[in-house]
């Protein structure tokens, strides 16, 4: 009877151990539209997702999709790191984030434009303060008007056209937008008033996402999420743009870059 009490209690420390180590998730958001293929698509938006669970902390770091980098399944060529996917699909996405922060993605979730209107819908919205003015349509069908530091319920198509935005601003306000939206759906979801939510997310994500996320291990990002509700801590790489061969590409700041590595390290 001891050692089955002995054994049971390496088990439970080992388990808690297990569920303390830091992880990565890569968020990619591709460009391919319902019922396209994501075959050949691009990641219109790269968020790596950073979980510190003996510290309940959550950092969140965007790649500007027009980041000049080393693409490994195109022999490290230098491209734009948006069309890793196009090359490789999800795989190539990640080994191209992990070559530029040199760091470990160990769960990725991948989302297509029509997947943050749905699920926003699903919840009944996000609320969002905005972080700019701005005028933006939904494929010419419909205009979404935002007043920078007004509050709104973002749900489906409005939700989609806050976080596409960038000509009035920059890729960095847009990268901002598109991980206030991601936030809000994690902390509503993981709120108790949000539990109700769950079985359609799910339902909807296994069926029309691509999520490869330890469940288990997902669980000890809660804490992080109820204690600090909306103070997940933002980074952002900063840089220059410069024209290669008629191209415009976004050069990262080494030092802004290292700082990244050094947070998002695993």
């Amino acid at each position: 009877m001891k050692q089955v009490l002995l054994i049971l209690l390496i088990a439970l420390v080992t388990l808690i151990a297990w569920l303390c180590v830091p992880f990565n998730i890569l968020v990619i958001g591709v460009d391919a539209y319902a019922n396209q293929p994501t075959e050949g698509s691009r990641s219109d938006g790269l968020i790596v997702i950073r979980v510190i669970p003996y510290l309940a902390q959550i950092k969140m770091v965007s790649i500007p999709r027009d980041t000049y980098a080393e693409i490994p399944c195109e022999n490290y060529k230098q491209d734009k790191i948006t069309h890793s996917h196009h090359f490789g699909g999800t795989q190539c996405t990640i080994d191209a984030v992990e070559n530029l922060l040199d760091t470990k993605i160990n769960y990725h979730v991948r989302f297509r434009f029509e997947d943050v209107m749905n699920i926003t819908n699903l919840i009944d919205g996000v609320d969002v303060v905005a972080n700019h003015t701005f005028n933006q349509d939904y494929f010419d069908q419909e205009v979404f008007h935002f007043n920078k530091g007004q509050i709104y319920n973002l749900k489906g198509r409005m939700a989609l056209a806050y976080t596409r935005h960038r000509k009035s601003d920059t890729a960095f306000k847009r990268d901002e937008r598109q991980r206030q939206v991601i936030q809000g759906i994690v902390r509503k979801i993981a709120e108790p008033s949000g539990w109700k939510y769950i079985p359609q997310v799910y339902g909807y994500t296994k069926e029309h996402m691509e999520i490869a996320v330890n469940p288990i291990r997902s669980l000890s990002a809660l804490p992080a999420v109820l204690i600090h509700h909306s103070d997940i801590e933002q980074h952002e790489i900063t840089g220059d743009g410069r024209m290669i061969n008629g191209v415009w590409y976004f050069m990262p700041d080494e030092i802004s870059l290292e700082n990244a590595r050094s947070e998002f390290q695993n």
